[in-house]
């Protein structure tokens, strides 16, 4: 397993986390990072109600190097998802 490159414009919401593709050479790894990790790591997002998509955007935005960096190190680990669209997730326990 090689590393992961991401484009920095690649990032889109999708009701329950932010979508974002890493790249390993040719092979594109569709990656995220959850709503639930965002509110907790971000002090201004409101823990409980509907909120605005750009929010979620924005705060990606503002963690998309630790995200990154996360993302990276758990696909070098292979610790991908058991199931779903998503095989690299970024939960709200992969911050340290």
């Amino acid at each position: 397993m090689g590393q992961l490159a991401f484009s920095s414009d690649d990032r889109l919401f999708d009701g329950k986390c932010v979508r974002f593709v890493g790249r390993d050479g040719h092979r594109e790894v569709s990656c995220g990072v959850t709503v639930f990790a965002l509110k907790h790591r971000h002090p201004e997002l409101p823990m409980d109600g509907l909120l605005p998509a750009e929010l979620f955007l924005d705060a990606y935005d503002r963690f998309v190097i630790e995200i990154h960096d996360i993302a990276r190190h758990k696909y070098v680990e292979g610790r991908t998802e058991p199931d779903g669209p998503v095989e690299i997730m970024v939960h709200d326990g992969d911050w340290m």
